[in-house]
């Protein structure tokens, strides 16, 4: 048994790729930017350098594997051209290698804002109605895997992952230097996931080659003001700096034009902004009983101490901040 992990040196495909190596598996990690390479230092893995968007690359890549966790892509709330190089494309080459070498199953993770705001809890059966560019491409990849799989046999599945967050993200980045900057204050209720259980249903996800396309969250949608609350209640020095919604939305809209000459991901954007203060429950059996297991997390409660517990053993830079090559 082979797993092809994408995406490896980011913040969720790494933990996908520890627990694939802890549990005796010796996955395959593919790595686009060199410079990331060492991240991946100390896990038994196979490593393989290759690019989505350059589809003479992959087809050693996937040669021999039987299974597939596409994690890569940009994670980032821009516009939609700058995400089809590695969504669409990137998606398309990796599937169309998948099949020629006679994978099993792909399973994407997809994202929670292939949905529209809602107050009603998501479900499997929520229709997806993104309102924007980051959920738009997502839903965009979901619709083409299915037919690619349709049409050739590959088994495909999507996993609409929330907002995950973990002792290396970008956000407990921000919490560790002790000011957080945030765009707006919402107790609208938003579905949270530890990274250590999103990579636990990816993992358990392509094990059973799962098919279908379904949200997934932790047991207690929360709001954003009762999760700060809760990280400020264990961290007193915590500073949290709310700018209202309507001026982080001005502030990112002038921004735009320099942002878009920038070749690094960011989450400067408007779309950034009024995601954060999107209503975006989950139904807190969504897609769980079907895997078989539970969250280890079950709210952001447990994950946010735990993640405060264990920060300490990393000095990590996000792939979105990272600017090495």
């Amino acid at each position: 048994m082979t797993t092809l992990v994408t995406g490896a040196t980011g913040f969720i495909g790494h933990e996908v790729a520890r627990q694939l190596a802890a549990a005796g598996e010796r996955p395959r990690l593919v790595v686009r930017r060199r410079a990331r390479g060492p991240l991946l230092h100390g896990l038994d893995a196979d490593i393989v350098h290759a690019d989505l968007r350059a589809p003479e690359t992959l087809a050693r890549a996937v040669a021999g594997c039987d299974r597939i966790i596409h994690l890569a892509g940009r994670a980032v709330f821009e516009p939609a051209r700058k995400l089809v190089d590695s969504f669409v494309h990137g998606t398309r080459h990796l599937a169309e290698a998948a099949a020629d070498a006679g994978v099993e199953h792909l399973l994407f993770a997809s994202s929670l804002l292939v949905h529209a705001p809602t107050d009603e809890p998501i479900t499997a059966d929520t229709p997806p109605d993104p309102v924007t560019d980051y959920g738009r491409t997502k839903w965009f990849v979901e619709r083409k895997l299915a037919a690619f799989g349709a049409r050739t046999g590959l088994a495909v599945g999507s996993v609409r992952l929330p907002h995950v967050y973990g002792p290396t993200d970008q956000l407990f980045g921000r919490v560790h230097r002790r000011v957080l900057l945030v765009p707006g204050r919402t107790s609208r209720p938003y579905a949270h996931l530890h990274v250590t259980d999103a990579a636990r249903a990816l993992i358990r996800a392509s094990e059973q080659r799962w098919q279908g396309a379904s949200a997934i969250g932790d047991a207690q949608p929360a709001g954003w003001d009762e999760v700060l609350g809760h990280l400020q209640a264990r961290m007193p020095d915590l500073r949290v700096v709310r700018v209202p919604e309507s001026l982080a939305r001005v502030g990112t809209t002038l921004l735009a034009p320099a942002v878009a000459l920038r070749r690094q991901p960011t989450l400067q954007t408007v779309d950034a902004v009024r995601s954060w203060n999107f209503s975006m429950p989950v139904a807190p059996d969504a897609l769980w009983p079907q895997l078989g297991i539970t969250p280890r997390y079950p709210t952001y409660r447990e994950g946010i101490d735990a993640t405060l517990d264990s920060y300490v053993a990393f000095r990590w830079r996000h792939p979105v901040e990272d600017r090495s090559r």
